[in-house]
């Protein structure tokens, strides 16, 4: 439109230079001379008004209003019944860990914790073993089929995620999820909702049961966003899961799982969202649905709240990989629409 305005205005120069000539060569009347003089500069002011005025209406159309956000950061609560159990570096303190609390302008009445899975390989949280796996005592571990107590209680805060996506041979899964958790949560702001998530860069990470716990004192609901990755050739679509003593993951019953853990509660409403996200993220993105399922996880284990980890895709698998490297907006819509779902249904 600028570019438009200085061509205009040098059109009318020239031909207003070229009538000035002509003029004074034909040495007509001073008083045609005048009005014709007066028509130009009224045309040229009358067209620059007109060009500035519809620039500045062309650059309000393409700004949209940008609501107002604030930002927070949320500590563990010092009281919480889990910081004996929580990955911590320090001794005898409370875990530094914490979240950040993006408030809309016009809330809408619902919080949503979005957890962009694992983070930091170099984290301490990654290399560690420090957190305990199920966050109760052991003997209320006995009839629950594990091997995770005694002396393999504990394990690393977060397992660490460096291998890379197939389509480009660049992009990790915690990158990955990082993206889709920044598109998930500006959308989210637009429809009003609070989101709360658990790391907004590279360099941070937080354990599994950090996370879970963070979100129980923030959050409405949790979804935690990760890749998939299978030793099976070919294997690819979305599944999400959700707390239940049937691990699909290793095919084994974990008798009085939830109930141990204190999660029964919200079995239901965690299955709902699974779904949910199962069938509008392959949808939206164009993945294969591969359904939803029970697992037993540790950011299962110590959550208070429902709570769904999907896997949008594969990226080990070249189809997959191609739709998590293109379609991260439309993964996001997908997890956006389930929220929508979840919370009017």
């Amino acid at each position: 439109m600028r570019i438009l305005y200085k061509n205009l205005k040098i059109c009318f120069t020239n031909i207003f230079i070229k009538t000035l000539t002509f003029f004074n060569c034909c040495r007509k009347s001073i008083k045609l001379h005048a009005v014709l003089l007066t028509a130009f500069a009224a045309a040229a002011i009358f067209t620059g008004i007109k060009i500035g005025i519809g620039f500045k209406t062309l650059a309000a159309e393409e700004t949209p209003k940008t609501a107002q956000v604030s930002i927070k950061e949320h500590s563990l609560s010092t009281d919480s019944k889990y910081i004996n159990y929580l990955w911590n570096d320090k001794q005898s303190a409370v875990p530094d860990a914490k979240v950040y609390i993006f408030e809309p302008s016009d809330f809408n009445g619902h919080t949503v914790c979005i957890d962009p899975g694992h983070g930091d390989n170099s984290h301490p949280a990654a290399t560690l073993k420090k957190e305990k796996v199920y966050p109760v005592a052991d003997e209320m571990l006995a009839g629950m089929n594990t091997s995770m107590k005694g002396k393999k209680a504990f394990d690393f805060g977060v397992e660490a995620r460096d291998y890379k996506n197939v389509y480009d041979n660049n992009e990790t899964e915690p990158e990955y999820t990082l993206k889709v958790a920044l598109l998930v949560k500006d959308k989210l702001l637009a429809k009003g909702y609070r989101v709360v998530l658990t790391r907004t860069g590279e360099s941070q990470n937080l354990s599994n049961g950090a996370r879970a716990v963070l979100a129980g004192e923030t959050s409405d609901i949790m979804i935690a966003i990760h890749t998939n990755a299978s030793d099976k050739r070919g294997v690819r679509g979305t599944m999400a899961f959700y707390p239940g003593d049937n691990d699909f993951m290793d095919g084994t019953l974990h008798p009085g799982y939830t109930k141990i853990m204190g999660i029964e509660q919200n079995a239901a409403s965690s299955q709902k969202l699974a779904s949910l996200l199962a069938d509008n993220v392959s949808k939206s993105a164009g993945f294969k649905n591969l359904g939803s399922h029970s697992a037993v996880l540790r950011i299962f284990s110590y959550s208070s709240i429902p709570v769904s980890l999907v896997e949008v895709g594969f990226s080990d698998q070249i189809d997959d990989a191609r739709i998590l490297i293109e379609k991260k907006n439309e993964a996001a819509e997908g997890i956006v629409k389930s929220v929508d779902e979840y919370f009017s249904n």
